[in-house]
């Protein structure tokens, strides 16, 4: 994995007055903290957070103007209603702004114009790197205070984020204005697209300032409501579906206005959501937007490190990555929070790495067949709300990037999302099924916060044209595809590779799926049902200490793509297996089943999304998960059809489950999970066998490998056992010692084991095996083992071991 670019971002609070010789003293401290990061990459940026974008709606093109800068802690424009009940003397760092520093500075243009030559020449003689700077425009109301946006011009601000009226709208108009601005020194006219006034005033103040991009932050340009799961065609109750059309366009107004006046390159932050929440709420024409304008594409959104939601993060960022216009995507980390008195490393992670590991696994899969991973990096931001840069955290924070970085994925997962980006896009242009779209993507997010090991993402269409070049490509793999949104081409390969040896498992509704999908899965649809639903499901495994594990489901169609419809076709083939179904009253529906072929197998579940949608909030209120069976666990529990078997052992059942992503890098396996509650424990196994962690030791009870790890982890793994009987079993590096050798790993506690060692590509000639090691391991009962190319991957064989094995290389 080769990082092109990295990207610091950095407020101007470190810049606590303006002489010159502070701005070198910054720099200084800048380029010294991040250089492990930028020291083999192609270029540096710079993301400058100047105040909030209104320097760029308010320049008029004196340089010795004033700027109002992003000064405070706290929400600069608070916007929320009085009184707040939790906040009766309204005190709260969102409804009382302070200056971070008494007496901060004034900045002009012109100073700004200087700090950008600085950074420039100091970044480019310490690096020998190219310095690109960029401009950054923000929609909401925390970071400057803006006359433009909440006095004079308030007609911009059509969502309701963070108050009445807060957020700017991409597709908003302007009233006239007769003050002289930089690209409109007559004034404003009356009626004037926001795409084009900002696109000229940007392509102005950027020109002058000496700036080489803009940022678009907090999801301007991707919709109305980029907040919220709410939008133009979404009140949280019902869906408008004829409005798609009309709100599309609009989006499309704004960056054909936005980049005929701006000549820049645009880098966008995108919605905190997944695409299928942006087309189905806001009609986000995402696949026009990166063909057309070609923006660098969305990164990571910061959910994990604001309320641990790793579901949306990682499969937001999956539907964002599935299908681009180019290989390149960037991974973002949240270190230190400007404005609002946190920085994330040391509070909200408390140092814990899991938002570099986990989202480091992740991979998208090109139209060739080739595994890509981001090639930019992003640091937000190098400085705390105090404007301190402290050591400690790019000391801490760079190695584990590093190390994630090393451990890039260069082979699909073991569990793989088809996602299907162009069909979505056709779907809301035609106005059809925004409620299925909609489902799709948050039955997958809460499946991932629910163990779900899945990490890399193919779009339809590249997956038709990679099965084409590389039929093998998914031979290890899983595929996880919606039943009824995919195009009858993509079916009949899925057909095909589940016919002839593939694994799939399919999930959704099916009533509007094609007749191929549902003869796949021999089920059809009747009427729906919706509501409280008893549920009765095979192979739930995982323990809890305290409480029970609910019976019953609510089934909200609003949000699930509709009611439960499904029931078995051909209820005398005897090839499909009932392994969960919902009752109510005396009807009851299928909601998850498998079927075998001679070679390969299917599974399908119908989903249920486990949360109530609302006229106001950020995201959908959970249900209770004491009182409520989630149906998003469903999808890890099926893997056990494949011969996956993850299971956690709780406190109790409503307590939350840990994430586990599986990258694949240099034929190895490597681990990389959150625990949000480390009294949990997990249990495993794989169609490899039982995993053994490097470094590790693990208790084998019943065919599977007992763990208990710590809040974040990221483990290598490449040996596998069978074994029937119990006991520790121990794996460990050990010392290579001698001139040629790479590695050695030492297991011990075997009993009758078969070991499968997942070599490096290329060392099957170098491996040696040997039993009942003794140092210097020059003689001994070196072992014959068997080398494998199989649906479980290239590994080597050896049988009926006993005692101490150690393997060298």
């Amino acid at each position: 994995m080769k990082i092109s670019t990295i990207t610091l971002e950095m407020s101007l609070k470190p810049f606590r007055d303006t002489k010159s010789e502070t701005i070198n003293k910054v720099l200084e401290i800048l380029f010294e903290q991040w250089r492990p990061l930028y020291k083999d990459a192609e270029s540096i940026s710079i993301l400058l957070w100047a105040s909030d974008g209104s320097e760029i709606l308010e320049y008029s093109g004196r340089l010795d103007d004033k700027f109002e800068w992003a000064k405070y802690i706290g929400c600069a424009n608070p916007r929320w209603p009085d009184p707040d009940p939790n906040d009766p003397e309204g005190i709260s760092i969102h409804r009382r702004p302070l200056p971070y520093i008494k007496n901060p500075p004034e900045f002009t243009y012109r100073w700004l114009k200087n700090l950008i030559s600085k950074i420039k020449t100091y970044g480019k003689k310490v690096s020998g790197k190219k310095i690109n700077l960029i401009a950054t425009f923000d929609p909401g109301p925390e970071f400057a205070k803006s006359e433009f946006k909440y006095k004079n011009h308030n007609e911009i601000c059509m969502a309701n984020s963070m108050g009445a009226r807060s957020f700017v709208c991409c597709y908003a108009t302007l009233n006239a204005d007769s003050k002289p601005y930089a690209g409109f020194p007559k004034g404003i006219p009356h009626g004037i697209s926001l795409g084009t006034y900002l696109g000229r005033q940007s392509q102005k103040f950027m020109e002058d300032m000496g700036f080489d991009a803009i940022w678009l932050s907090n999801g301007f340009g991707f919709g109305l409501e980029t907040w919220a799961y709410r939008g133009a065609l979404f009140d949280g109750f019902k869906f408008t579906p004829e409005k798609a059309p009309e709100t599309r366009e609009k989006v499309l107004i704004f960056w054909r206005d936005f980049t005929k006046e701006c000549k820049f390159p645009v880098q966008t932050r995108g919605s905190n959501f997944p695409s299928g929440t942006d087309l189905s709420s806001d009609a986000v024409p995402i696949r026009e937007i990166y063909k057309k304008f070609k923006p660098q594409p969305p990164p990571n959104s910061p959910w994990a490190a604001l309320n641990g939601d790793f579901g949306i993060e990682i499969g937001g960022w999956m539907s964002h990555i599935a299908d681009l216009p180019d290989k390149s995507y960037i991974y973002r980390f949240y270190t230190h929070d400007p404005w609002f008195r946190n920085s994330p490393w040391l509070d909200r992670y408390n140092r814990e790495s899991h938002d570099i590991y986990l989202p480091l696994a992740v991979s998208r899969i090109d139209a060739n067949g080739n595994v890509m991973n981001p090639d930019k990096l992003s640091i937000l931001t190098v400085d705390n709300s105090y404007g301190e840069m402290p050591d400690q955290v790019p000391n801490e924070v760079n190695p584990r990037i590093l190390e994630a970085i090393s451990h890039a994925p260069d082979a699909p997962s073991p569990v793989v999302w088809v996602y299907p980006f162009d069909e979505y896009h056709d779907m809301i242009a035609a106005g059809e099924r925004l409620d299925e779209i909609f489902f799709g993507d948050w039955f997958i997010c809460g499946a991932i916060n629910q163990g779900f090991p899945i990490n890399t993402v193919i779009s339809t269409t590249n997956f038709i044209k990679s099965m084409k070049k590389k039929p093998c490509l998914f031979k290890e793999s899983i595929l996880a595809v919606p039943a009824a949104t995919v195009s009858a081409e993509c079916v009949k390969i899925l057909a095909n590779f589940a016919k002839d040896g593939g694994r799939i498992l399919f999930y959704g509704p099916i009533a509007n799926a094609c007749k191929m999908i549902r003869e796949l899965l021999n089920l059809k649809a009747i009427d729906p049902l919706e509501g409280v639903f008893k549920i009765k499901a095979d192979y739930v495994t995982d323990c809890f200490r305290t409480g029970t594990m609910p019976d019953s489901i609510t089934h909200n169609p609003i949000v699930s793509g509709g009611g439960i419809e499904t029931v078995i076709d051909n209820s005398n083939e005897a090839g499909t297996k009932v392994i969960a179904e919902a009752t109510q009253g005396e009807k009851s529906r299928i909601i998850a089943i498998s079927r075998s072929f001679t070679k390969g197998k299917i599974v399908w579940l119908r989903g249920t999304v486990s949360g109530k949608s609302s006229s106001s909030g950020h995201l959908l209120s959970p249900m209770d998960p004491g009182k409520t069976f989630y149906p998003e666990i469903l999808p890890r529990i099926l893997l056990q059809e494949f011969g996956y078997k993850i299971c956690f052992n709780k406190y109790s059942w409503d307590g939350r489950n840990p994430i586990t992503m599986i990258g694949r890098h240099a034929n190895g396996f490597f681990f990389s999970g959150f625990v949000p509650d480390i009294t949990s424990g997990m249990k495993i196994r794989m169609p490899q066998g039982i995993p053994l962690f490097t470094g590790t030791e693990t208790l084998i009870e019943n065919g599977l490998a007992s763990y208990n790890m710590p809040k974040s982890w990221h483990r290598e793994c490449r040996i596998f056992i069978e074994q029937e009987e119990n006991g520790r079993v121990v794996c460990s590096e050990h010392t290579a010692e001698y001139h040629g050798l790479k590695r050695r790993i030492r297991l011990s506690g075997l009993k009758n084991a078969t070991v499968r060692f997942y070599h490096e590509p290329g060392s099957e000639n170098k491996v040696k095996m040997l039993l009942d090691p003794v140092a210097p391991f020059l003689i001994g009962k070196f072992q014959k083992f068997k080398i494998c190319d199989d649906s479980n991957g290239k590994h080597l064989d050896l049988g009926n071991i006993s005692g101490e094995l150690m393997i060298s290389w």
